[in-house]
């Protein structure tokens, strides 16, 4: 049998945290329970890399900053979803039942104001983004 040389038996985990923190941050924009789960898998699999290595291990510090990063802000947009969540549902309930334009300004006129109250922000600071909630 042959003996394998230390570049054969490269240890992989620290490019596995790396993949895992690049799907926590896109896994964010999609289902942030997804990324806050990615993120958190990233962070665990990077610390063990880097705790069980006796090299180099690539990808582990990259992981661990995107698992951070991934995780951090799926853990603000939940709580942003759960701090807004009945603003949230009220809008899009008022969405649903709207069937012309003037139907859907008139849940926009609705919901913005209560969204910008709740966080304590200037009237007119929503309107842009209505399209997007």
């Amino acid at each position: 049998m042959k003996e394998q040389s230390p570049a054969a038996t490269l240890d992989r985990s620290g490019l596995r945290a790396l993949w895992l923190g690049l799907g926590a941050l896109l896994l964010t924009l999609f289902f942030a329970p997804a990324g806050l789960a990615a993120g958190i898998a990233a962070v665990v699999v990077a610390v063990k890399a880097r705790r069980n290595a006796t090299g180099a291990v690539p990808g582990a510090v990259a992981g661990l900053v995107m698992g951070v990063a991934g995780a951090l802000l799926s853990a603000v947009v939940l709580a942003m979803t759960v701090f807004l969540w009945s603003e949230l549902n009220g809008y899009q309930e008022c969405l649903t039942t709207a069937n012309t334009k003037t139907d859907e300004q008139a849940c926009k006129d609705t919901w913005m104001p209560r969204m910008e109250d709740r966080l304590n922000m200037p009237r007119g600071s929503l309107d842009q983004y209505g399209d997007l909630l």
